[in-house]
């Protein structure tokens, strides 16, 4: 891996060497050198070091105030820049207030109606969109949608952008049919008007997501493939959005349950990212993350293990101890191990990722009980009957308190608190709240349900062991 001269690295001592250069040569102030401040700038967005992009990003607004009007083109376009990296460092009031603030420029400068005001407004829509404030996006960009098609006409690129972008405001509220509508419409109008062909692309690409989370992962898949095919020979194999599809397209495989191709393709993602980013960096972290699931739901877990180990110690030295993506990771390991047959392991891991979990969410939050459950499973399996049925009874005993009695959790809870005493021979336990539970487990879950086939097998077994055993009371009695 070191041998190789991974293009990032590349690409970032080109882009230093231009700017350093630019700012000797022409001085700090000069158009040439903000040119190359931008670029350096949106190379670190772009490869997640949000920090470096917004001090660049935020020491060229202030030349740009010192040198330029406040009000200039430049000025409004670093702005939005900016409100741009914060947003992707998820500082979403910042974000906001900065787009807030280009928008009334705009307005102030050319009125409601002007194209630069609303690719300002649309802009702010994106950004409210990535702040999960969907119903302001959306509201935004249907005003932008609609006086860009009365100005500007269907078929020019920025509307059908607006188009395009309001389908990706829907699937961000889970109105998946509405985005296919307005995703499909936007492609055909792009192909139409014959645009530029990485917007075509782009819009594939979130059609393709569309389909796969309605669950239509014929159709995501066989849209995925043909954005792979020409991002390939656009971008070339090494880029990062060739990257993207790679992993879009392992993922509706991996939902599709074809983990082979799922796995070829994740592979293929993970290896594209190692030489890119290098081994270290976020978006590899990523790729290795969704390789070690593809290979665990391929049954090949001790292939798993070895990349969750790399993901555990990476999200904790990077996110933190505590945070969400070194937890996941955490119960991802303790999962692999536990298919492997390393109980012991699994266990210790298991019980570090709970610990974890009550201590950044508290003792009754769901993600705490999950990994609780977790945890009792793997002492079932490592033959620790009594550490099983001491968290699988505070689940319960929590569950009702927090969910009530018939919630589908509460109900799972129980089911496999009679599992566990039925094993360590407490049939009576097992008789009186399965009895309790048998009716609303077949309500919740149906009658052929899993969940409730197997609670009337245990109780079947239940009755047979209480029956044996008052016939030898009968008998010795």
């Amino acid at each position: 891996m070191e041998a190789k001269k991974q293009c990032a690295d590349r690409e970032y001592s080109d882009l230093k060497k231009t700017y350093e250069k630019n700012r000797i040569v022409l001085g700090e102030d000069h158009r040439e050198t903000f040119a190359s401040m931008d670029r350096l700038a949106e190379y670190f967005d772009r490869i997640g070091n949000y920090d470096e992009a917004i001090d660049l990003e935020e020491d060229l607004l202030a030349r740009r105030y010192a040198n330029e009007e406040p009000d200039s083109d430049a000025v409004v376009e670093t702005v939005q820049r900016l409100a741009s990296f914060y947003s992707h460092r998820r500082d979403f009031p910042v974000s906001i207030r900065l787009g807030k603030r280009a928008l009334s420029v705009r307005m102030k400068q050319y009125g409601e109606n002007h194209p630069k005001t609303l690719k300002a407004a649309g802009r702010l829509a994106n950004l409210y969109a990535a702040a999960g404030m969907t119903d302001e996006a959306i509201r935004t960009c249907r005003t932008v949608l609609r006086k860009r098609e009365e100005l500007l006409g269907p078929y020019d690129h920025s509307t059908i952008v607006s188009r395009d972008n309001l389908g990706s405001y829907y699937a961000d509220k889970g109105e998946y049919e509405k985005a296919i509508r307005y995703g499909k419409e936007a492609l055909k109008r792009y192909h139409k008007a014959e645009d530029d062909p990485s917007s075509i692309l782009k819009c594939a690409d979130r059609l393709a997501g569309y389909y796969g989370n309605l669950r239509r992962y014929d159709d995501a898949i066989a849209m995925e493939r043909e954005v792979l095919a020409q991002i390939r020979e656009m971008r070339g194999e090494t880029h990062p959005d060739t990257i993207t599809v790679l992993n879009n397209l392992a993922s509706f495989y991996s939902r599709a349950h074809d983990v082979n191709r799922s796995v070829m393709y994740g592979l293929e993602a993970y290896e594209k990212c190692r030489n890119y980013y290098g081994e270290e960096h976020p978006e590899t972290w990523k790729a290795r993350r969704n390789l070690a699931r593809y290979y665990s739901r391929a049954g090949k877990h001790g292939t798993a293990v070895k990349l969750e180990r790399k993901n555990v110690s990476f999200a904790k030295e990077y996110y933190g101890e505590l945070s969400s993506e070194a937890i996941t990771s955490e119960m991802n390991l303790a999962e692999d191990l536990f298919g492997a047959g390393e109980t012991a392991e699994a266990i210790y891991v298991g019980e570090s990722a709970a610990a974890h979990l009550q201590e950044s969410l508290g003792d009754t939050d769901p993600l705490t009980l999950g990994a609780l459950a977790e945890l009792a499973r793997y002492y079932l399996k490592d033959g620790n009957a009594e550490k099983c049925i001491r968290l699988r009874s505070y689940i319960y005993e929590t569950r009702q308190e927090v969910l009530g009695e018939t919630h589908r959790d509460t109900l799972q809870s129980g089911c496999e608190l009679i599992e566990s005493w039925l094993s360590s021979g407490m049939i009576e336990q097992a008789l009186d709240l399965g009895n309790r539970i048998l009716e609303p487990v077949r309500l919740t879950f149906g009658k052929v349900n899993p969940v409730t086939i197997h609670l009337v097998q245990n109780l079947k077994d239940a009755l047979r062991e209480y029956d044996l055993k008052e016939k030898e009371k009968t008998q010795n009695g």
